[in-house]
């Protein structure tokens, strides 16, 4: 009989802990899911003063419906988030479900054998004939294993007890929890049903833009031969600017004197800048990617592609700061036309490019640390947009793969 209380303990308790981790891992995993929506509802707030700012200068314009198209991604990411969710809760409560049948089973087989235990004991309460029977052995060490028997026989008794106590306790635990699980899937499904709604009708809106917009579509023909034209000019001066640093770098490293110094302090701070991938602070506060990384389509004209985006464009409150992303030395400051001013900072083999800057508060040849205001952004529409590029040396690199999730 002890033997079986032992096998049974021991399949009860690893269960509890299993549990117990079960649950932690769970919250755990519905919070990075908050975390995520809370995120990107943040963006979708700053979109929406984005557009309202850029409709106080100039009505139905195309940053109106970027804004708008980028509004529609992030809600569709807030329902991917949510619908992983509702998997998650759903998946959880079958478990859950499995679980506390378990539990109950594991319970009944418990009870029932424990009432056996207390049976026998009650059919044998007599203290006599206890002693009798070690009595009665015929040397010693029989007396010695009847009274150990008798012992753990009493000890199984109580440790039983304190077993089921445990048990009933944990399948309560597991029902409150499940409990809390329905509710929070109630509340996720209509959070769902509220965002699939705002999607609905921002897709709606985004249609009414694209018509008005529509009535002009030789102006915007001609804005985009136009940005075709900046952007060309810009890549070509990033690239000559890029080999310029390189050349200067390689120079220096040539220098007998200064190379050991300089080839230490480079080597050491490419591999600080490498390690910060995915940690690196955003160039801007509260900002919003509105033109990623890469090739894209024109948000009015379809299967017209805009020129490649050697970087990421940041929207952000008008007249914001620019800040460095890690420490370095500027580069370059140069002037670009449709770029306004613009920064290059070197962190050894690695490059930030910072454009449409109002203002620069920095010159060649000064150290910057991460988070120093390096200029402010030129305003547009009463919004900003910062220009940002990441180079290893001359391979051109996702900032968004870099910056601080």
């Amino acid at each position: 009989m002890s033997s079986y209380f032992k096998y049974s303990c021991r399949s009860v308790l690893p269960f509890l802990l299993l549990f117990s981790y079960a649950i932690s891992a769970y919250c755990q995993n519905i919070d990075e899911h908050r975390a995520r929506i809370e995120k990107i509802e943040q963006e979708i707030e700053l979109l929406d003063k984005q557009i309202y700012s850029t409709n106080q200068k100039q009505k139905n314009t195309l940053d109106e419906l970027v804004f708008i198209k980028r509004k529609i991604e992030n809600r569709k990411e807030i329902l991917k988030e949510l619908d992983t969710q509702l998997k998650k809760l759903d998946g959880e409560i079958e478990q859950k479900d499995r679980s506390i049948k378990k539990s109950e089973r594991e319970l009944d087989t418990l009870e029932r054998h424990y009432e056996h235990l207390i049976l026998n004991t009650y059919k044998n309460r007599d203290t006599r004939v206890w002693f009798l029977y070690i009595l009665s052995s015929k040397n010693i060490g029989q007396g010695y294993r009847r009274w150990e028997y008798l012992k753990n026989y009493a000890d199984a008794i109580n440790e039983q007890g304190e077993t089921i106590k445990s048990l009933r306790k944990e399948i309560i635990a597991q029902k409150n929890n499940l409990v809390k699980l329905k509710s929070q899937t109630i509340v996720s499904q209509r959070e769902r049903e509220t965002e699939y709604a705002n999607l609905l009708a921002e897709q709606k809106e985004m249609e009414g833009y694209s018509k008005r917009l529509a009535a002009n579509q030789n102006r915007y023909k001609k804005e985009l031969e136009s940005k075709r034209k900046e952007v060309d000019k810009l890549n070509r001066e990033v690239e000559r600017l890029l080999a310029q640093a390189i050349k200067q770098q390689e120079q220096k490293s040539t220098d007998k004197e200064d190379y050991p110094v300089f080839a230490a302090s480079t080597a050491q701070l490419t591999a600080d800048f490498a390690s910060n991938k995915g940690k690196l602070p955003w160039p801007v506060d509260n900002g919003v990617v509105i033109e990623k990384f890469g090739q894209h389509y024109h948000p009015l004209f379809k299967g017209v592609k805009l020129p490649f985006n050697n970087g990421i464009n940041i929207s952000t409150s008008a007249g914001k700061s620019v800040k460095s992303v890690f420490h370095g030395v500027i580069s370059r400051v140069v002037i670009i036309p449709g770029y306004n001013q613009c920064v290059l900072v070197e962190h050894g083999n690695y490059f930030t490019f910072y454009c449409k800057l109002a203002d620069v508060s920095v010159k060649v040849g000064d150290r910057v640390n991460t988070g120093d205001i390096i200029g402010t952004l030129a305003i547009s529409n009463n919004t900003s947009t910062l220009h940002f590029e990441l180079w290893n040396k001359t391979v051109k690199q996702d900032p968004e793969l870099w910056l601080a999730r």
